[in-house]
């Protein structure tokens, strides 16, 4: 079909205004020797903006991934599922309103801290009869109806449960549960979340978690993320930056839905590390199983990965069965190894969950009587307290973000293990690791570090103070080999060097 001249031009000025395709939404604008993502599972907006500023910026995260900001379904026990219902697209849920997330957001900014939404897209809030939203809107999820949305019936697929998860229509076209499922087919639902998104991006927001991404067609998301505003170049973006995009697909290689549908248009959550690390930490599978760790498991390219230990429903899922399949924050020792290699390698863009304790499945975050979030409390040891368990506070992480800050953009070489639990490598000629998961064998070998000659400090361990280690001390000699022994009955039975810890 023959365009108008018009209207080509148009089209022509538009590409040139804001790009139409999504190549550019690859990019987490980390702060220099920033990485990482750390996701501040339900806190308030008042308590993250307090961490970035006085943890998560000076210790080198590149990000923060919020919990869904806009009004959601009050719940009767307040469950951590409420997050996940919405009633309409204002700034109104349970961890503040829009001037506190303005704050937050300008803050987190301007300690080098991104900040990342997780962003609700593909259903609205169930119930029956009429339901409350955190802000005080009324929706009737019987009849679909939003009207803050506003969305009516008309804005959603036809009721149909999700029976064959290996049926893309039936995945991406039913209901999960009894949420009622939009259709982001309609120029006008695609709208509502657009405006939604650009709103959050003009007040700094540098990008979004699209929660359900599997369970939408990702020709629908693409038209999504086409629309999306560059970044604020108020809060600092170079003009023309693109929103940076990354989607959950849980793809383990049965379902109806491909990881590779969805890379072309952002990252994607590697659902598949979770699980696997789980394996080696509760000895399912050997160590050495990730000596392939990337493609070669099926897993995305690394540059379009975001891997992870657990997440909110990973770790519940483990709660549920005898045999755990997720390793949480409930086997801290087992936990700490596994933070300690997905630090330490650089397959992916690591997300670090900061968990709240729970005693039942659909337990919310740490509350008063009135169902009030209650403040994050941090201790004298830095570590956090009432309910709240901050897993990126833990001495383990803050170690080996030094050490990945270290060695960012060095490669992955001189795998060596033993064929089960003790795997050791480098980063390049700047960094060493060694990690002894076994669970009665000591580790003592002599192995090549890729580092000069001398004696280094562990920053497992000690740290340099006045030109001496306060832990273990580790000498590399002229051929770059050192003697390493770790203990398997540590409760960090790993060390680390770095070439800037040489202390003779």
């Amino acid at each position: 079909m023959t365009l108008p001249c018009a209207l080509k031009c148009l089209c022509f000025m538009a590409i040139h205004w804001r790009p139409l395709v999504v190549e550019a939404q690859f990019d987490p604008y980390f702060a220099k020797g920033a990485s990482g993502i750390v996701q501040l599972f339900e806190w308030r907006f008042a308590d993250i903006e307090a961490e970035c500023l006085r943890y998560l910026g000076p210790n080198k995260f590149g990000a923060v991934q919020v919990a869904p900001v806009n009004e959601v379904r009050i719940m009767t026990n307040r469950s951590w599922h409420e997050w996940y219902e919405p009633v309409s697209y204002r700034i109104a849920g349970r961890s503040g309103d829009e001037m506190q997330f303005r704050s937050m957001v300008q803050a987190c900014n301007g300690a080098g801290v991104r900040v990342f939404v997780e962003v609700v897209l593909n259903h609205m809030a169930g119930g029956s009869g009429p339901v409350r939203g955190t802000g005080g809107s009324v929706a009737y999820p019987d009849s679909r109806s939003y009207p803050e949305a506003p969305y009516s019936a008309a804005d959603f697929h036809d009721a149909c449960a999700i029976i064959d998860e290996g049926d893309p229509h039936e995945v991406r076209n039913c209901q999960v549960d009894n949420l009622p499922d939009l259709n982001q087919g309609l120029a006008r639902v695609r709208q509502r979340m657009v405006d939604f998104m650009n709103k959050l991006i003009a007040m700094g927001v540098a990008g979004f978690y699209v929660q359900a991404a599997k369970y939408m067609w990702p020709h629908d998301l693409k038209a999504i993320y086409n629309k999306l505003e560059n970044l604020s170049t108020t809060a600092g973006y170079a003009r023309g930056s693109r929103p940076f995009i990354y989607q959950d697909v849980q793809d383990m290689g049965s379902g109806g839905t491909r990881k590779s549908e969805y890379t072309p248009m952002g990252f994607v959550t590697e659902y598949r590390f979770a699980f696997d690390i789980g394996d080696i930490m509760f000895k399912r599978k050997p160590f050495h199983y990730m000596v392939n760790l990337g493609t070669r498991l099926g897993y995305i390219p690394r540059e379009k990965s975001i891997v992870f230990v657990d997440d909110p429903a990973l770790q519940r899922l483990s709660d549920s069965v005898e045999n755990p399949k997720i390793v949480t924050f409930r086997n801290k020792r087992l936990y700490g190894i596994a933070l300690a290699f997905i630090l330490a390698h650089r397959y992916g863009t690591p997300r670090i969950m900061s968990s709240f304790d729970y005693k039942h499945s659909n337990s919310g975050p740490p509350s008063d009587a009135t169902g009030k979030i209650s403040p994050v409390v941090v201790d004298g040891n830095d570590q956090c307290a009432g309910g709240w368990i901050c897993e990126h506070r833990w001495n383990v992480v803050k170690k080996m973000m030094k050490f990945r800050a270290a060695v960012l953009g060095q490669p992955v070489i001189n795998w060596v293990d033993n064929g089960q639990n003790q795997v050791a490598f480098c980063r390049g000629k700047v960094g060493f690791v060694a990690f002894n998961a076994e669970i009665s064998i000591s580790m003592k070998a002599n192995l090549f570090t890729c580092l000069k000659p001398g004696t280094y400090c562990d920053i497992v361990s000690g740290k340099v103070d006045g030109g001496k280690c306060s832990g273990t001390s580790v000498t590399v000699d002229v051929d770059g080999r050192a003697d390493i022994f770790i203990s398997s009955k540590l409760n960090e039975p790993f060390i680390a060097l770095l070439a800037s810890e040489k202390i003779a």
